[in-house]
Formats: C-alpha cells, structure tokens, sequence
C-alpha cells in the first residue's frame, strides 16, 4: 500500500520523528542517572547465580581503599586479625620416638628465612586475614628445589589470577591456575641498561595435581611445575572468593555519608548563632560593628556584651528541632557491622548508652565461633603445605626423610609412607579465645590428675599450655624417653642429679607474662 504525503505533512512527520528521538535520549540519560552506584546482575548473575569476574575484581579495589582509609572498615580488618594472629599459633609435628625427624623437617621450613617475608612471619600471617577480608582469596606458589626438596612460599596478587582450569569431568578438581601480569624487566642496550616492561602469562599446577605426563607448555605458556599453587577462598562465587567486606561496604559509605552531613549541619548552626533587627541602614551599620566584639576578652575570658540603640534588637536564632542526633545514624553502622560479622559496639569502639561495656569487650558464642571457623581455614593452609613440604623431602634425592610415595587408588593424590610405616602428624595449635583465669586452669589440671584418668604427659602439655609457656613441644620433648614414656624432672634430678632434666643447653621454662 503506498501512502501520499503533502510537503507539509512530511515536514510534520519529520518534527515529530525529531521530538520522540529527543524524548528517548532524556529518557536514556534520565535512567542512567538512576543506575549511578548500582551493578547490573544480568549477564552471568542470571543464569548460574554468581557475579562476574569483573564485578568481584572491582569490590576487591574498592574494599583495600576502603580498609585503608574508611574508619569502620578499618577497625574491622583489625578486630578479625587481632582475634584470628593476636594469640599466635603452635605448629609441630608429630612422631614416634626414635623415627626419623619430621619435625625437624617442619621447623627447619617455618624458620627459612626465605619463607619469612610470604608466609611464615607475623606481618606474613596477618597480610593473609587482610587478603581475606579485602580480596576473598589468597595464592601461594610453592616454588621447590628437585635436589633437595627445599620449599620457598611466595605469594601470587589474586587480582593476577586470570582464570581457573578444572578437570572437563569435575568442576571441583582444579588443574592448573592461568597467571597473566606485567613486570619490569632490566634489558642492556649498548654500553647501559635500561628498564621495559613486559606481559607475561603463565600456568601454575594446583598443589594435588602431579599427573604421569606433564606437558612444558599450555597455548605457548609455560607450566611452573616446580611451583605448584594452593588456593585458599572465602565465600566462594563461582570457584573464586570474594571479599568479607563486600557486604558492609554500601552501609559503611552511607554511615560516612551521614556523619559528614551530620558535621556539616552543626558547622552550619555554629555559623550563624544571632539575629540582629534594626529599623535603618544607619543602626545595622552601628549592630554590625557591634556584634564584631572579640569572642575572648583581654582577660581570657569567653563571652561579650553587646549594647545596641534603640530600635535594634539582637536575639539568638531558635535551633530547637533543627538539630540531628548523630546516634541516629547508629542503625547504618549497625548494618555494616552485620555485614563484618561483628558486634556493632565493637565496630564503632563504642558500648553506646544502650550497651554494657562488657557487650563490648567480650566474644559472644557467635563471633567466637566465627574466628575459629577462620581459625581452621588458616590451620589447613598450614598444614597442607607442611604435608607437601614432608612429601617433597622425601620425593627429593637429597631431601632430610626417607620413604615413598603412592598415588591413591581412589583420588588420585600423592600420599607418603616413610620407612618401616612411621607415622607423623602436623598439629596446629591456637590459643583459647575464652579469657580463663590461670588459677582456674591449674585447679581444673590438678582436679583431672587427682581422678588419674589422663595419661601424664597430656596433663604436662596442658600446663604448659595454661602457663603460656613458648615451646611446648620442645619442653615436652624434655620429659619424655626414647619410647615416648613420661619422664617426671623430679625423677630424673634423683637419677642424674639436679637440673639435668634441661639438658643440651636448654633452658628452665618459664611463663610468659
């Protein structure tokens, strides 16, 4: 069908096709207006439930700012650090008497200091809650020495980590992790040197993926076999981990929003504070003038008189109902705090006039729970990497242990069986997070040795432990025989005579204060 148009009509047409095309792009601009500071969830979100990656990284940048510089988000980083490393932790290994020293093993790695600085020092153990709380994730390349079984930690940024390969059969058995970063290479040109950067990609094996053939290269890039990689996560978002933080953020920066307004508005009430009236341009001049008296007299004291004419009143501006509780902003804070998983007293360093001081100061059965869960997560860590450790030793021509290793029937991993079927296990140990009298301890060890139902030498460890005496295991090691029978120092003071209980050089232990 062909439609005729006049001229006039097709100009009409055409002035109206221009007013919708400028109506739709207000409408445009209107909406994304709306979607400043939201996220869009389609995409990946909706069909498998999980944020895109790019979304993940995001947060993760936007939750180290914000635990650097935001008050709240701080303290909270500090509070899980200090209940999680504040106490410290134990970490030895245990063996049959007489067997061979997989403890020396242990220790010898925990004190390279090689490993210090990625993973085995203080400020090491704490950048790992922190990388928690703010990334969600942490990566630890094992780097290992064929001939010797050495093993040396380093830590690999998760915002490197480009993409995760798992078994085609078994989303649950990661393969190998893809690294692409930039570094700064050292490149000699002519008679000087100069520096370039430089992309790279390489994939790293996952720490329980050592297969019979094992290929140099994926896609042109190299595989750090020496190096395999152990991933640790917290909630987990498609095999990746996201952030403690992610969830407080959004009320952290309203909480922050509130206080600045709230400072803005007492500033502006403290800006004008009186009112002055006068019937002619000549008396404002002269109440003006007036009003310019110094805040502080000549004799240190506050405060002024101001004397006007007649006709000219000066009076204090009303502020009733024009003030605003800070404490009203508590509930935004509240919301943060549920999302760090802490007490909102303990976020905001505050009891409040609601709360006893002892609601701020001590754990509730909760929280408590919460840092030992995260308590555990760092355990594993641990000791996987001390199993991996051990197993290097023994796979090593020159390693400290001797044994074999098999691969399980059943999942496919590496396990080590070390010579004549020795036994050996890693133990982790941390500090109680329940503040117990010392006196109550000894009086409850005392009570458990008088029933004679615990053997002598976990009654000893459990002292020890009450007294928070340093180097448990090595003390217990003083009151043991070469079977592994408790050997009381009193008993041997009678036999060998005093003080040879502490023998090879160590000294008497002590309580730490």
């Amino acid at each position: 069908m062909t439609i005729t148009l006049t001229q006039a009509q097709a100009d009409e047409l055409e002035l109206y096709v221009e007013r919708l095309e400028e109506a739709a792009s207000d409408a445009a601009l209107l909406l994304a207006r709306e979607d400043v500071g939201w996220m869009s969830l389609g995409g990946d979100v909706g069909t498998n439930g999980r944020l895109p990656r790019e979304v993940v990284k995001a947060k993760t940048v936007q939750a180290r700012l914000h635990a650097l510089m935001d008050p709240l988000m701080r303290r909270a980083v500090a509070l899980h650090v200090g209940y999680v490393w504040g106490g410290g932790v134990q970490v030895a290994a245990k063996e049959r008497k007489g067997g061979q020293d997989v403890n020396a093993v242990v220790q010898g790695f925990l004190e390279d200091p090689s490993n210090l600085p990625g993973f085995t020092s203080a400020s090491a153990q704490e950048a790992r809650e922190r990388a928690l709380q703010t990334d969600g994730e942490t990566f630890h390349a094992l780097i290992t020495s064929p001939l010797s079984g050495r093993v040396q930690v380093r830590s690999i940024p998760c915002l490197e980590v480009a993409d995760v390969i798992t078994n085609p059969e078994d989303v649950d058995e990661v393969w190998f992790y893809k690294r692409t970063y930039t570094t700064t290479v050292l490149r000699a040109q002519g008679a000087s040197t100069v520096r370039a950067t430089e992309e790279r990609t390489t994939y790293y094996p996952s720490l329980w993926h050592r297969p019979a053939t094992r290929p140099r290269s994926i896609d042109g890039h190299e595989v750090r076999w020496d190096a395999p990689v152990i991933h640790t996560m917290v909630n987990p978002n498609g095999g990746r981990g996201t952030p403690d933080l992610m969830a407080a953020l959004v009320w952290s920066i309203a909480y922050k929003d509130f206080m600045q307004d709230w400072a803005r508005l007492v500033k502006a009430l403290s800006r004008f504070a009186f009112q002055a009236t006068t019937k002619t341009r000549a008396g404002a001049a002269s109440a003006r003038a007036a009003i310019a008296t110094a805040p502080v007299g000549t004799d240190g004291q506050v405060g002024a008189t101001v004397i006007t004419g007649e006709g000219q009143r000066l009076e204090a501006i009303g502020k009733s109902g024009a003030t605003i509780d800070s404490n009203s902003g508590r509930p935004l804070a509240a919301l943060a705090a549920a999302g760090v998983g802490l007490p909102v007293t303990m976020l905001l360093a505050d009891p409040g006039v609601t709360g006893a001081r002892a609601t701020a100061e001590t754990l509730d059965r909760p929280l408590r729970n919460q840092i030992n869960a995260r308590r555990r997560l760092h355990g594993d860590l641990i000791g996987q990497v001390l199993d991996y450790v051990i197993r290097e030793s023994v796979r090593a021509p020159q390693g400290a242990l001797k044994g074999r290793i098999m691969r399980d029937p059943v999942t496919g991993r590496e396990v080590v069986i070390l010579t004549d079927g020795e036994n050996y296990e890693v133990e982790v140990t941390w500090p109680s997070l329940n503040d117990i009298d010392v006196k109550v301890l000894m009086d409850a060890i005392a009570t458990a040795d008088g029933i004679d139902k615990l053997p002598p030498l976990l009654l000893a460890r459990l002292a020890m432990q009450a007294l928070a005496v340093e180097d448990v295991d090595g003390w217990i090691a003083q009151v043991q025989t070469d079977d592994g029978q408790f050997y009381p120092p009193s008993l041997r003071d009678q036999i060998e005579g005093p003080g040879a209980a502490y023998n090879d050089g160590a000294p008497a232990p002590t309580a730490a204060a």
